[in-house]
């Protein structure tokens, strides 16, 4: 029978879950003498599903928390050029066009497993003065006399720990934010992916691959390279859609590997280094209030996930930075309620939304399986042009890990230069109409992909059409109304918030 203990109250703050979101809390709220208890079902080091892909921001953020270094001791490969494929044929090869800027940002990014990521952030948070609890499996938390009760088991025994604020970071399937009923489990923002790591890889300038084909549509698939020939390779594509086809993602794993075999110069001779692995993320667009009575939900918890890439590590990060000025504020406040907590839900979405929103959108659109055929067209023509204009190339690649991401540059950018392919198209195929000959022409060839895609579409399934066509509509509104022309995350990262949260010098008192 287990034991249990009676519930102890030490802390000011548990945050359940140290993985990037957890480990970056922790640290944050530590270190202005918060007194911080993190709780982890699992024993670091351990195995996590991800890209392990750390953007510029990720990497700028941990190296204002001291801890790149130590990151950099596993001698990560700098990635700084892209090769591109669609349907097995390279469309765009060049260095990552948006890594290269004026900002004090580094200028790559690196594939750090989160065996390593997540153990060497999180000592940093321990050495900050944050307590660690590993193996404590958190199994409910409830808010008793204004105070947090977070119940968990470690081993045989159950116990209980009070505090006056609770951060859910623990995941996709996040006990606080279902003990709160703000569990998100909506299949058009959860993607899954399975990935393995690899070895007998043969890359140069730190050459990441993204794959696109109609097998894979609306999902991709990815070779992100690692030092000694190592890499992470994996596939991601939404739930709703393996739900609405009966995706086996193993088996698209599977033959996708054989693909990259045969279609990648460099993994010609790539074979398994460990055992392919799956997981679940739950994006942006499907985000609640991520607060509630005595705390907040942070990283996945909190749908804080790229919807066109499925990346997760750099807005974790910025999402902890975010939720621990508003958990200081209402502990220094002595006032723990939602209402007080409203000051996240308005700054993550002030710093998210301008960005987010459109990636969103994007995403939504890309939803239809049927319209594969068409935005893969779009998307080879778009890299053609990408390949000869820098500029067009930065702006309209943001939609797929850029650093700034303007909705407005990158939509006018993309008209200009539509508007004159469509022109100098329609020009050809009025020539060719008017002498009776036949023409090249990519203006009809869209036509009939588009014509066919919308049918195809209705005719299978006209409720979850006409459900897509609201979703796009309302997402499109949204969108409209984001007014500001530039990227929050580009201009104010909230790592520039760090300098709020250096040691006040003073213990945060306990209301008793």
């Amino acid at each position: 029978m287990a034991r249990r203990r009676k519930a102890e109250r030490p802390f000011d703050t548990v945050v359940v879950g140290g993985g990037p979101a957890g480990a970056v809390m922790a640290w944050a709220l530590a270190r202005r003498g918060v007194r911080v208890l993190v709780l982890d079902r699992a024993r670091f080091p351990r195995e996590k599903v991800c890209g392990d892909f750390v953007e510029p921001r990720g990497l700028h953020i941990f190296q204002s928390m001291g801890c790149l270094g130590a990151l950099e001791a596993s001698s990560p490969l700098a990635i700084t050029h892209v090769n591109l494929l669609l349907n097995g044929t390279t469309a765009y090869r060049d260095r990552i066009p948006f890594y290269a800027n004026d900002s004090d940002l580094p200028q790559h990014g690196y594939i750090i497993p989160r065996e390593v990521l997540d153990q060497r952030i999180l000592a940093t948070a321990v050495a900050a003065g944050a307590e660690l609890r590993e193996e404590c499996q958190v199994t409910g938390v409830e808010r008793v006399d204004g105070e947090m009760v977070v119940h968990y088991r470690h081993g045989s025994s159950t116990a209980a720990v009070k505090a006056l604020t609770v951060v859910g970071a623990d995941g996709t399937h996040s006990t606080v934010a279902r003990s709160f009923d703000l569990l998100v489990d909506d299949p058009r923002y959860m993607a899954v992916s399975q990935r393995s790591y690899v070895e007998g890889i043969e890359v140069t300038d730190g050459e990441a691959a993204f794959v696109f084909d109609s097998d894979l549509f609306p999902g991709y698939g990815w070779m992100f390279p690692m030092s000694n020939g190592r890499a992470n390779v994996g596939v991601g594509l939404l739930a709703e859609a393996r739900d609405r086809n009966r995706t086996s993602v193993p088996q698209l794993l599977a033959a996708f590997l054989d693909k990259l075999r045969r279609q990648h110069p460099g993994c010609h001779s790539m074979r398994l280094a460990s055992r392919p692995i799956g997981g679940i993320v739950k994006t942006y667009g499907g985000h609640g209030p991520n607060r509630f009575d005595g705390g907040i939900l942070i990283g996945d918890a909190g749908c804080f996930v790229d919807p066109m890439t499925g990346e997760g590590i750099t807005p974790a990060a910025e999402s902890a930075l975010l939720g621990a000025s508003a958990i200081i504020g209402a502990l220094e406040r002595g006032i723990t309620d939602a209402a007080s907590l409203a000051d996240y839900q308005r700054g993550f979405q002030r710093y998210f939304d301008p960005a987010m929103r459109y990636l969103d959108f994007v995403a939504c659109v890309m939803r239809n399986p049927h319209f594969g055929p068409y935005w893969l067209a779009v998307v080879s023509r778009g890299c053609e042009m990408a390949m000869r204009d820098r500029t067009f190339a930065r702006l309209s690649g943001a939609a797929f890990g850029g650093l700034d991401v303007r909705p407005v540059d990158i939509v006018g950018r993309m008209w200009m230069k539509s508007s004159a392919l469509l022109l100098a198209d329609w020009e050809r195929t009025a020539r060719g109409l008017m002498s009776g000959r036949s023409s090249n022409s990519t203006l009809l060839d869209d036509v009939g992909r588009w014509h066919s895609a919308w049918w195809g579409s209705l005719a299978e399934d006209p409720a979850w059409h006409a459900r897509w066509l609201a979703d796009v509509g309302r997402k499109w509104l949204a969108l409209a109304t984001t007014t500001r022309r530039r990227d929050p995350r580009a201009q104010s990262a909230p790592h520039l918030r760090l300098t709020e949260l250096q040691p006040s010098g003073v213990e945060m008192q306990m209301t008793t």
